[in-house]
């Protein structure tokens, strides 16, 4: 059998990435929103969003590899991503109402149906449906946009590997009807993490050629970052139909692309350092194991902070300040709920151990 793709060290390496990438989203949007922080940024929206497209590669190589090396059911596939990904949602989607509520309060009086429009809003964003074209609106957390993608690639995948025969395809007619196309043309980038973990290149990139891969790596990201608002301009002008969040498609797979190179150059290099790796392993895996309530969480925590009276500043320290609440309190919350989801996922898991899937609690 071929060895897994992620080592121990690459894994490590994986988790500081998997935070360096919630760091970046939640910096620039600290520094971008003006909520807490009205200084200079020499950034821009792009640095937040091939964050993002990073996330999507890296989310695609993970799940690979753990179907790959432990998933071997649907059942156990699908008990695995819900209890990971919903019960953080859930509580997000709270959490974001609750301070988008605030906020309009703020502001006067409470429009006339806002309570139907958040029950509306919040059952399209549970079932990750925001932005198939139900109506629904991420105003409240414009963070959640990659779970309404990243969701349905779960999904997709999960369908094409473990349904087989005219099942599978109808399954998944059904499931590309439903998500809708602006989602489907980001799902190559996903996929690009799928063909990391299991093609041949990667695996035989050196450590002699890996520094220079990543420098090229770092070249072409900025050469992208010349030309993606340009094509973004040209596809809105061209195309007859709105392309919503994947109107950057052209530079998403560029960035995709980038990402994969850098990742398979990373894997070399851990293994060279894989005692200086041992060493940070922990701190890495905690910093790793809030990185998705530290992105979800974000937009309303920094809105929350807002509405309680915490000033915005111009000064790199007061960026450093707000930045550093806003991962205590991320943290906190991750203790609640994210770090609480490897625990529901054991119990489900023995509730549903001997239903067979067929059946309605299965279901």
């Amino acid at each position: 059998m071929t060895a897994p793709f992620i080592t121990k060290p690459f894994a490590t390496v994986l988790d500081i990435v998997r935070f360096l990438c919630a760091l970046v989203v939640l910096v620039g949007h600290t520094a971008g929103g003006g909520l807490l922080y009205d200084g200079p940024w020499p950034f821009t929206e792009r640095a937040n969003h091939y964050a993002v497209i990073g996330f999507f590669v890296l989310s695609g190589l993970v799940i690979s590899a753990s179907v790959s090396e432990r998933q071997t059911s649907l059942k156990a596939y699908a008990i695995s991503r819900i209890t990971r990904i919903w019960p953080v949602a859930a509580v997000g989607v709270a959490v974001s109402m609750l301070a988008y509520s605030l906020h309009l309060a703020q502001n006067g009086p409470l429009p006339a149906g806002l309570g139907a429009d958040l029950a509306h809003w919040a059952v399209l964003a549970l079932s990750f449906l925001s932005l198939s074209g139900f109506g629904g609106s991420l105003g409240w957390n414009g963070a959640y946009w990659s779970l309404c993608y990243e969701v349905w690639y779960y999904a997709l995948f999960g369908a094409a590997v473990f349904l087989h025969g005219p099942k599978r395809w109808v399954v998944l007619a059904v499931m590309a009807l439903i998500a809708g196309l602006p989602i489907l043309l980001l799902m190559p980038v996903w996929l690009a993490g799928v063909w990391l973990n299991r093609a041949a290149w990667p695996r035989t990139v050196t450590t002699a050629r890996a520094p220079l891969l990543l420098l090229g790596c770092i070249c072409a990201i900025t050469l992208v970052t010349r030309w993606d608002m340009a094509m973004l301009v040209t596809l809105r002008e061209t195309l007859p139909f709105s392309l919503g969040l994947s109107e950057w498609i052209v530079s998403d797979y560029a960035a995709a692309v980038i990402a994969v190179v850098a990742l398979a150059a990373l894997r070399p290099l851990a293994e060279r350092h894989a005692g200086l790796l041992e060493r940070i392993a922990k701190p890495a895996a905690y910093a790793a194991g809030f990185s998705f309530t530290l992105y979800l969480f974000h937009p309303p925590v920094s809105m929350l902070l807002h509405l309680a009276g915490f000033p915005a500043g111009g000064s790199l320290f007061h960026l450093v300040l707000a930045v550093g609440l806003i991962l205590a309190i991320c943290a906190g919350i991750a203790e609640l709920v994210e770090r609480r989801t490897p625990a529901l996922r054991r119990a489900v898991t023995r509730i549903l151990a001997n239903r067979p899937v067929g059946s309605p609690a299965a279901a």
